[in-house]
């Protein structure tokens, strides 16, 4: 059976990031940029370093454009960026921030350069040219989205969260710099930490997945599972914030090949309708899928515990995915993350009815890359243990 494997983005990480970056850079004619940050980070230290170091080397800042994330973009606010930008001339976008700041200088790129709104885009390969270049340094380890082909919006007519997707959304470059993620606050880290998981995990147990996506997903998860809770404790470990750093990278490449499951796929209507966190979203029902999968005979876990850094490897396949998953339970508590979605007000029987009504309607196609056939009853399952 044939596979396919691609990445589109160029990536830039270690001791030498910044001088590979622009010596790559000075192969292309560009002379003038435009900067999207978080509106949160705008001032920190290591922020305005990047900003600096393209005027030291010759590059024109046309405008700094703070985008104060309060929850996932809209199209709508897409759109306003895209106004508002649309009168400078630039060459390339500098993205500073997490998966929603990337994910809206990914679209305000493709708009510049293709007509229309950005509803208009929404689905699969509909970008016909290739946007602005996106520069994208991620200051959360998390989404990956510094290297995928999507950008996502919420539709605020249709309640939706949806994407633009294809080769042209994919960022130019992407630049790994630890500094800019060992300063966020700890929800934020547990949060992205969270969403890479997810994002390995079903990498490498969607039915889509290849050769390639399982041996970059297992990585990925076993060194989440390491350098979390040491980026947790020990927030001045530049080294184990470059591993957690490029464990979300390689997990955002492995998901983009292979596609999401279960847990990704209650994550988007309780983004849309209740405002979690996506990596919350995400993250808090892993250990559901986990245990309902296992229940019904599927030992894939096996191949990622084995790359644990605590692993027993003496054990049988049956055996290592029960320690799997006490593993990852002993690691979830210990992250101290969300058991129950009480903060964001996701309680009792008529959200559950709600999500999992929204779930099947709008993520089916995810909920078919379970490597077990996975039910509504099942989803069910996973909203009775966290939306109590």
């Amino acid at each position: 059976m044939m596979s396919e494997f691609s990445i589109n983005t160029k990536v830039f990480f270690g001791q030498d990031a910044y001088s590979s970056l622009y010596a790559f850079l000075k192969e292309s004619d560009y002379h003038t940029f435009i900067a999207i940050i978080d509106d949160a980070i705008l001032n920190r230290e290591a922020v305005q370093t990047v900003l600096s170091l393209y005027k030291e080397h010759g590059y024109l800042l046309q405008a700094v454009c703070p985008f104060a994330v309060q929850e996932e973009p809209t199209y709508d606010q897409l759109d306003a960026f895209v106004d508002l930008l649309s009168y400078k001339t630039s060459d390339f976008i500098v993205a500073i921030g997490g998966g929603s700041v990337i994910d809206l200088a990914k679209g305000v790129g493709v708009l510049l350069k293709n007509s229309g709104k950005g509803i208009d885009y929404r689905g699969m390969h509909k970008v016909m040219n290739p946007g602005v270049p996106v520069i994208a340094y991620p200051s959360t380890a998390g989404t990956g989205s510094e290297v995928t082909w999507t950008a996502a919006f919420i539709d605020t007519i249709e309640n939706k969260k949806l994407g633009i997707n294809g080769q042209y959304v994919a960022p130019l470059c992407g630049v790994l710099d630890p500094r800019l993620v060992a300063t966020c606050p700890r929800h934020i880290v547990v949060s992205s930490g969270l969403d890479a998981m997810v994002h390995a995990a079903e990498a490498v147990t969607a039915t889509t997945a290849t050769d390639m996506t399982k041996l970059i997903g297992v990585k990925a998860f076993a060194m989440i599972y390491q350098y979390l809770p040491i980026c947790l404790n020990y927030s001045d470990n530049l080294q184990a914030w470059s591993k957690l750093q490029l464990a979300a990278y390689l997990a955002g490449v492995a998901l983009m090949n292979a596609g999401g499951g279960p847990a990704s796929a209650v994550s988007y209507p309780l983004g849309v309708h209740y405002k979690v966190p996506h990596g919350i979203a995400g993250g808090i029902f892993l250990r559901g899928v986990f245990e309902i999968n296992t229940t019904k005979g599927y030992l894939g876990y096996a191949s990622i515990y084995d790359e644990l850094f605590d692993a027993n490897h003496s054990l049988n396949e049956k055996e290592k995915t029960v320690d799997f998953i006490n593993k990852f339970n002993q690691f979830y508590d210990r992250l101290n993350a969300p058991r129950d979605l009480k903060a964001w007000r996701c309680e009792g029987r008529g959200a559950r009815a709600d999500i999992v009504r929204l779930t099947m309607e709008q993520r089916l196609q995810n909920i078919k890359l379970n490597p077990v056939h996975f039910t509504e009853e099942d989803v069910q399952i996973l909203l009775e243990n966290v939306c109590v």
